[in-house]
């Protein structure tokens, strides 16, 4: 499960350029924080302690203390602005949340005993790489262990395969049929119906991403 992680945040301005600019120089990044309980409220983050928050084992899911002006307050980063060359952090919501209700986020799953799948000449089509679940933040898994053990060609594993694995509580935020991983014939050895579902959803995946 996530582990909180803590961060310093100093209240700015409300509005500027060159303010922000200024802030950048001294690496800092400026950011808003709003959401449960929590009015609008412009603050900035030392870059490299946000660097460090946001590239632990939960990664962008990372739940942070926030802490400012005494008060520590429960957040999750939205909206990343970065640098189009550098890549750095130019800007980002820090979203309040309370911890007993439901958040919305998406985990990495990872494939395990590929060794013990039934190949006989397919591949193994990985379609979904992160998959969506409404969970408790604090109960955040960093990730999702999906076994492959004994799947054969035309077989697939699909998100509703998930729900077992998922904290007590939390739940799966999209349609139970969505394919996950499938085991594709080989070429020139035709094609199975799941087969046909992985790819074609591998190909709305990757439309998604390049939009």
């Amino acid at each position: 499960m996530s582990k909180q992680v803590t961060l310093d945040a100093l209240p700015r301005p409300a509005a500027g350029k060159g303010e922000s600019n200024r802030l950048r120089r001294e690496g800092r990044v400026p950011a808003i924080v709003y959401g449960h309980k929590v009015d609008p409220t412009p603050v900035s983050v030392d870059a490299r302690e946000l660097f460090h928050a946001l590239n632990g084992p939960a990664g962008r899911n990372a739940i942070i203390a926030l802490q400012v002006e005494g008060r520590t307050t429960l957040v999750v980063a939205r909206d990343l602005q970065r640098h189009a060359v550098r890549r750095d952090v130019l800007h980002l919501d820090l979203y309040a949340v309370d911890q007993d209700q439901q958040i919305d986020v998406e985990i990495p799953v990872h494939l395990v005993d590929l060794d013990d799948v039934q190949r006989d000449g397919g591949y193994l089509n990985h379609v979904r790489h992160v998959v969506p679940i409404r969970v408790r933040p604090l109960d955040t898994p960093d990730f999702i262990e999906l076994s492959v053990s004994g799947m054969g060609i035309g077989d697939v594993k699909r998100l509703g395969d998930i729900v077992s694995l998922l904290p007590a509580g939390a739940e799966i935020g999209d349609d139970a049929d969505r394919v996950i991983v499938t085991i594709n014939a080989p070429a020139g050895g035709g094609t199975t119906e799941a087969a046909e579902e992985g790819g074609a959803e591998a190909a709305a995946t990757d439309g998604a991403a390049a939009a």
